[in-house]
């Protein structure tokens, strides 16, 4: 043998060996289904090492002083063309995602219900701009190659960057090591910082960015390949920085001023809350099972079902939330600042088996609508009695919404069947 064909051997030899190897880039591991962490929405007003949870100052009611911000920027929301000027005929109001891959299919399942539910505001264009494999650390280079697919599938879509007005977010350093609190969150922060303004350079008529916080990660298996940064506990951590981000701009962080003359990021709320403790369930009833909402063989993505559950979220979310609903919804389905809210009607139980009970306490003629998960319609009725039992017997298991109109006035609210 020559030394030449020597050397071709060993070259070859550590090309191959990797792959004999066969080093896993995604792994299950179904057994850690928990970690002891508690979700942030039910901590409330209790604190994690020193710090108060509650999606919002120690509650899960967002605050008085988010809906005025909220509303200061849907006053600047409306139907553009591709240039950016006002256009009530054919001009589009963009709702664009920004992630990564898990977050990609997320929003799929949210475009999916969308796409097929009745009261969704014509106007409004549903854009996925999610690409696998790009990480926060990437993303906050405005020179990067996603950039150049964002825009591609904007254009795909029949819209463009000048239209993009709302965006829905969920990011991750897929990279850092740091799972130090609240040392990691807090550097996360300065991060998501940097990329708001990116989002404002690509974007200059976005007004509002909606967080969410990661799912469960803890079913990857310690053999998997993938960055540190989407292991445990960076999936809980990320919540906190979500968190930190929304009550700092609410609490008038000049870093993340909103206000034209010095904007530096959209104004910030909440998606979807994703994160909970694996098999645990929240107090509201959401949990991640394994295997079944984890795709096989794979402890990072999520499986159809896991995927549906986050997109159902994201959903509700939009559907339910009053300054949402302002952009989300089509006109006669916007809520007025006046909400028909629990002073005016008593509806119970929730969850249901087979009726429920609307009681209308201020005697007002309404109508309501009950609609299935992925928008279709499945019982409405005019009714102007004080109390009224709703037959429900024949409706699935699952989730649904009630939609309650008087008026202009409307509220809408998840109900869940159960057996």
């Amino acid at each position: 043998m020559t030394i030449k064909t020597k050397y071709k051997l060993v070259f070859f030899s550590l090309l191959v060996l990797p792959f004999a190897l066969k080093i896993p880039l995604f792994a299950q591991n179904c057994s850690n289904d928990s970690t002891g962490l508690i979700a942030i929405t039910d901590l409330g007003s209790s604190f994690y090492q020193g710090f108060q949870g509650g999606l919002y100052f120690g509650t899960n009611v967002k605050p008085v002083q988010q809906s005025t911000n909220l509303n200061y920027a849907n006053s600047y929301i409306s139907t553009l063309n591709n240039q950016g000027y006002n256009d009530s005929i054919n001009g589009k109001i963009v709702l664009l995602s920004i992630g990564a891959s898990n977050p990609k299919t997320e929003f799929e399942s949210f475009q999916n219900i969308a796409d097929t539910f009745s009261l969704i505001n014509p106007f409004l264009s549903i854009v996925n701009g999610c690409k696998g494999g790009k990480g926060l650390q990437k993303i906050v280079d405005s020179t990067d190659n996603y950039w150049t697919y964002v825009e591609n599938q904007l254009t795909t879509n029949n819209v463009s960057r000048h239209q993009v007005q709302i965006i829905w977010l969920e990011q991750e350093n897929t990279q850092s090591n740091d799972t130090s609190f609240p040392t990691a969150p807090e550097a996360l922060m300065v991060e998501f910082k940097e990329l708001f303004k990116v989002l404002l350079h690509f974007y200059p008529n976005l007004q509002i960015c909606y967080l969410t916080a990661r799912g469960y990660s803890g079913y990857i298996d310690n053999a998997s390949s993938v960055g540190n940064g989407l292991k445990q506990p960076r999936d809980y951590l990320q919540g906190w920085a979500m968190k930190w981000l929304i009550e700092n701009q609410i609490s008038g962080d000049s870093t993340l001023s909103f206000i034209l003359s010095n904007k530096k990021a959209p104004v910030l709320d909440w998606s979807a809350y994703l994160w909970a403790d694996g098999k645990n369930q929240r107090n509201d009833g959401f949990k991640w099972n394994c295997p079944t909402d984890v795709k096989p063989n794979d402890g990072l993505h999520w499986s159809p079902t896991g995927n549906s559950k986050a997109g159902n979220a994201i959903f509700e979310r939009f559907l339910t939330d009053p300054e949402a609903q302002i952009w989300f919804l089509n006109n006669q389905a916007t809520t007025t600042s006046e909400d028909l809210s629990k002073d005016k009607f008593n509806i119970y139980p929730n969850p249901f088996t087979e009726i429920i009970h609307i009681e209308n306490i201020r005697l007002q003629q309404y109508e309501f609508t009950i609609f299935n998960s992925i928008g279709q319609t499945v019982k409405r009725t005019q009714v102007n009695n004080d109390h009224i039992i709703v037959d429900l017997s024949e409706l699935k298991e699952g989730i649904y919404f009630l939609r309650i109109e008087s008026g202009v006035k409307a509220n809408t609210m998840k109900m869940i069947k159960q057996h």
